[in-house]
């Protein structure tokens, strides 16, 4: 199946921010170059107020390089 970078950033971001957060913006960096092969993505959350979730991400190449990185803010379900 072929995701596009975003789609896949996005998605990866969307696990670590938590069931039921809605995206509220996104910026995504790419590389210069384009790459073949599988990619590795590594999403973290930065910091979480009690309605928001501030969340990095990152897909790399087999060979380590930087395919694609991108920081998003997702506002949290409040009861």
């Amino acid at each position: 199946m072929d995701t596009s970078l975003s789609a896949q950033l996005e998605a990866a971001l969307r696990d670590v921010a938590g069931d039921g957060s809605a995206l509220t913006s996104m910026t995504i960096d790419f590389a210069a170059e384009a790459g073949e092969g599988a990619l590795e993505q590594k999403a973290w959350v930065e910091r979480a107020t009690r309605s928001l979730v501030f969340a990095q991400g990152e897909l790399r190449r087999p060979n380590g390089s930087l395919a694609a990185s991108a920081s998003a803010v997702f506002r949290r379900a409040v009861d």
